[in-house]
Protein backbone atom coordinates (compact mmCIF):
# COMPACT_ATOMS: atom_id res chain seq x y z
CA UNK A 1 0.00 0.00 0.00
CA UNK A 2 0.65 3.20 -0.09
CA UNK A 3 2.18 5.50 2.45
CA UNK A 4 0.81 7.21 5.34
CA UNK A 5 -1.88 10.40 4.25
CA UNK A 6 -1.00 13.59 5.75
CA UNK A 7 -3.29 16.58 5.30
CA UNK A 8 -2.44 19.79 3.81
CA UNK A 9 -1.94 22.34 6.17
CA UNK A 10 -4.77 25.34 5.95
CA UNK A 11 -3.77 28.71 4.73
CA UNK A 12 -6.17 31.09 5.04
CA UNK A 13 -6.02 34.43 3.68
CA UNK A 14 -5.43 37.58 5.36
CA UNK A 15 -7.95 39.87 6.47
CA UNK A 16 -9.15 42.07 3.81
CA UNK A 17 -9.33 45.53 5.40
CA UNK A 18 -12.35 47.65 3.81
CA UNK A 19 -10.87 50.99 2.03
CA UNK A 20 -13.71 52.94 3.80
CA UNK A 21 -15.90 51.81 7.20
CA UNK A 22 -18.75 50.60 5.78
CA UNK A 23 -21.75 50.34 7.51
CA UNK A 24 -24.72 48.26 7.55
CA UNK A 25 -27.69 50.45 7.72
CA UNK A 26 -27.92 53.95 5.79
CA UNK A 27 -29.08 55.39 9.18
CA UNK A 28 -26.56 58.17 11.21
CA UNK A 29 -25.47 57.66 14.26
CA UNK A 30 -24.71 61.38 14.71
CA UNK A 31 -27.83 62.82 14.44
CA UNK A 32 -28.13 67.03 14.64
CA UNK A 33 -30.84 66.84 17.43
CA UNK A 34 -32.57 70.08 18.79
CA UNK A 35 -33.09 68.20 21.73
CA UNK A 36 -32.61 64.63 23.23
CA UNK A 37 -35.50 63.98 24.46
CA UNK A 38 -38.14 61.81 22.42
CA UNK A 39 -40.47 63.65 19.97
CA UNK A 40 -43.94 64.04 21.70
CA UNK A 41 -47.15 63.70 19.51
CA UNK A 42 -50.30 65.79 19.49
CA UNK A 43 -53.29 65.53 18.10
CA UNK A 44 -54.48 68.91 15.74
CA UNK A 45 -57.59 69.14 14.07
CA UNK A 46 -57.91 69.90 10.43
CA UNK A 47 -58.76 73.27 11.14
CA UNK A 48 -56.08 73.40 13.74
CA UNK A 49 -53.15 71.95 11.43
CA UNK A 50 -54.50 74.57 8.67
CA UNK A 51 -53.90 77.39 11.42
CA UNK A 52 -50.72 76.35 12.04
CA UNK A 53 -49.40 76.16 8.46
CA UNK A 54 -50.70 79.95 7.71
CA UNK A 55 -48.89 81.02 10.52
CA UNK A 56 -45.71 78.88 9.63
CA UNK A 57 -45.79 81.12 6.51
CA UNK A 58 -46.44 84.01 7.50
CA UNK A 59 -43.73 83.60 10.34
CA UNK A 60 -40.91 82.36 7.70
CA UNK A 61 -41.56 84.91 4.88
CA UNK A 62 -40.55 87.89 8.36
CA UNK A 63 -37.72 85.40 9.26
CA UNK A 64 -36.68 83.78 5.60
CA UNK A 65 -32.58 83.42 6.80
CA UNK A 66 -34.39 80.84 9.47
CA UNK A 67 -36.11 78.07 8.64
CA UNK A 68 -39.42 77.73 10.40
CA UNK A 69 -41.43 74.65 10.95
CA UNK A 70 -44.69 73.67 12.72
CA UNK A 71 -42.37 72.27 15.85
CA UNK A 72 -41.10 75.88 15.84
CA UNK A 73 -44.32 77.49 16.09
CA UNK A 74 -45.92 75.48 18.96
CA UNK A 75 -42.18 75.76 20.70
CA UNK A 76 -42.37 79.74 20.67
CA UNK A 77 -46.28 79.51 21.66
CA UNK A 78 -45.04 77.77 24.70
CA UNK A 79 -43.05 80.69 25.61
CA UNK A 80 -45.82 82.98 24.53
CA UNK A 81 -48.59 81.14 26.94
CA UNK A 82 -45.44 81.05 29.62
CA UNK A 83 -45.11 84.68 29.59
CA UNK A 84 -49.02 85.38 28.82
CA UNK A 85 -50.06 83.72 32.49
CA UNK A 86 -51.81 80.88 33.58
CA UNK A 87 -54.77 82.80 33.42
CA UNK A 88 -54.91 84.24 30.37
CA UNK A 89 -54.04 80.30 29.23
CA UNK A 90 -57.31 78.88 30.88
CA UNK A 91 -59.86 81.76 29.11
CA UNK A 92 -57.93 80.47 26.31
CA UNK A 93 -58.71 76.85 26.46
CA UNK A 94 -61.85 77.67 27.97
CA UNK A 95 -62.92 79.51 24.66
CA UNK A 96 -60.80 77.18 22.10
CA UNK A 97 -60.74 74.40 23.21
Amino acid sequence: MAGKLERPQVQRPAAAKPEQESRLTNVRTKRNRTTSETPKTIRLTADEKLMCAKLTGAVQDLAPSKTITDSTILRAALYLANQAGPEKLVKMVKEYL
